[in-house]
């Protein structure tokens, strides 16, 4: 009988000895799986921080890359406004160049040439500074060559546009003298008028009032002489 139990004894400790290294086998790989989880949670952690490193580094790049885009844009811009602030100083200067030719003109009494630079001024640079002075010294340049009626439609187009420029009161003087020239002795009369009111101290005032006395007496001679005239016709047709 003791034999049978320490047969069986034997039998139950060599049976549970498998058990035994199965369960350490178990911890052993639970253990193991552990450590490989920190491990991979570890990693993970790093890919992470990565990815966001990567990612900030992207927006920077975004960020350079767009103040580099405006940089070339301003660059551009920049060098556009260059070359046209280049355009307009060389056109200022061709027109001025056009414009004084033919004020010189019109001062040597080459009429009909300083006529045709100032149209051509007018026609090429219609948006130049100058172009109320050429308009101005157009009409005169028509006036003295004796063209009454292409100076007064020239200064009534100056009195018209450019009333505040500085020459404005000379041309009602100038419109004045035509328009008397012209036998329109009223309206040479209002804008000599205008003239005197407007611009009390003109340097041209003393001309103005000596022109208003010129028309009052042609007109006080016309007015003497049509009864005269009619007498005579009367007269001779009673002969």
């Amino acid at each position: 009988m003791k034999r049978l139990g320490w047969v069986v004894l034997i039998g139950l400790f060599a049976m549970q000895a498998p058990f035994n290294t199965l369960a350490l086998n178990v911890e052993k790989i639970i253990k193991h799986n552990s450590k490989n989880l920190k491990k991979i949670k570890r990693d993970n952690k790093k890919l992470v921080g990565q990815i966001e490193l990567l990612q900030e580094q992207q927006k920077y790049s975004r960020k350079k890359i767009t103040e580099l885009f405006h940089l070339m844009e301003y660059k551009k811009s920049s060098n556009v406004v260059k070359e046209t602030i280049k355009r307009v100083r060389d056109e200022n200067r061709k027109a001025k160049k056009l414009y004084t030719s033919a004020r010189s003109l019109l001062v040597t009494d080459q009429y009909n040439q300083s006529i045709d630079l100032f149209l051509n001024y007018l026609d090429v640079y219609p948006e130049n500074h100058y172009v109320p002075d050429a308009t101005y010294w157009l009409g005169r340049a028509y006036a003295a060559k004796g063209d009454r009626h292409n100076a007064k439609k020239v200064f009534v187009g100056f009195q018209h546009d450019y009333v505040l420029h500085h020459k404005f009161s000379n041309s009602l003087y100038e419109l004045a003298i035509i328009e008397h020239e012209l036998k329109e002795d009223k309206r040479a009369t209002l804008l000599l008028k205008s003239m005197i009111k407007k611009f009390p101290n003109h340097n041209s005032i003393i001309q103005a009032k000596a022109l208003i006395k010129t028309i009052q007496a042609d007109q006080v001679t016309k007015d003497v002489t049509k009864p005269e005239s009619k007498t005579k016709l009367e007269t001779t047709v009673t002969k």
